[in-house]
């Protein structure tokens, strides 16, 4: 059985039988087969192709690239084990078992202990990714940067000056009254 797995960033990963069809189009576009919400996705991303048992991978002119096993790829015949980037979304392609030079016994002694907390094979998605250079997140939110604890405490001590000097503004204009 072929299948390939996505990991989505902070989201349960998504499995897809390949078996049964004859094209699987990926990307954020709605008119795609598999709908990708992420910031590096291109619209029309990547397309699946069987044939006949084969299966071929194309980039569609995505702006972050596909990769397959750290190569950007335009058009790719998938092997089973294939670590792919979609942007930087990582997702595996097997075709029956996994071959053991890609941790085969590992994946399958991990699948039993992961097979209740997610879809998939278990087998070991990278903890960093390795974007490539030409990298470009095209999300419209500027990236928040978390500020220091000390910054902050100094921001608080501020407010509270200020609010300190309007009740002291406060308490002489009510005693000058009376």
């Amino acid at each position: 059985m072929a299948s390939i797995t996505i990991q989505i960033p902070d989201q349960e990963a998504l499995e897809y039988d390949l078996d049964a069809i004859e094209q699987l189009t990926i990307g954020r576009g709605p008119d795609n087969d598999v709908v990708l919400e992420h910031v590096s996705m291109s619209g029309s991303h990547a397309q699946i192709q069987n044939l006949g048992g084969t299966f071929q991978l194309n980039d569609l002119g995505s702006t972050n690239g596909t990769f397959v096993n750290g190569a950007q790829i335009e058009e790719v015949v998938l092997e089973s084990g294939a670590q792919i980037q979609f942007g930087s979304v990582d997702a595996v392609f097997v075709d029956g078992e996994i071959p053991a030079e890609t941790g085969g016994d590992a994946a399958a002694e991990d699948a039993g202990a992961a097979e209740d907390a997610q879809v998939g094979f278990g087998v070991e998605m990278a903890e960093v990714s390795n974007r490539p250079d030409n990298f470009k997140d095209l999300s419209p939110i500027e990236k928040v940067e978390k500020k220091s604890a000390l910054g902050q405490i100094a921001i608080l001590i501020g407010v509270v000056g200020i609010l300190a000097a309007i009740a002291l503004i406060a308490i002489s204009t009510t005693m000058q009254a009376a």
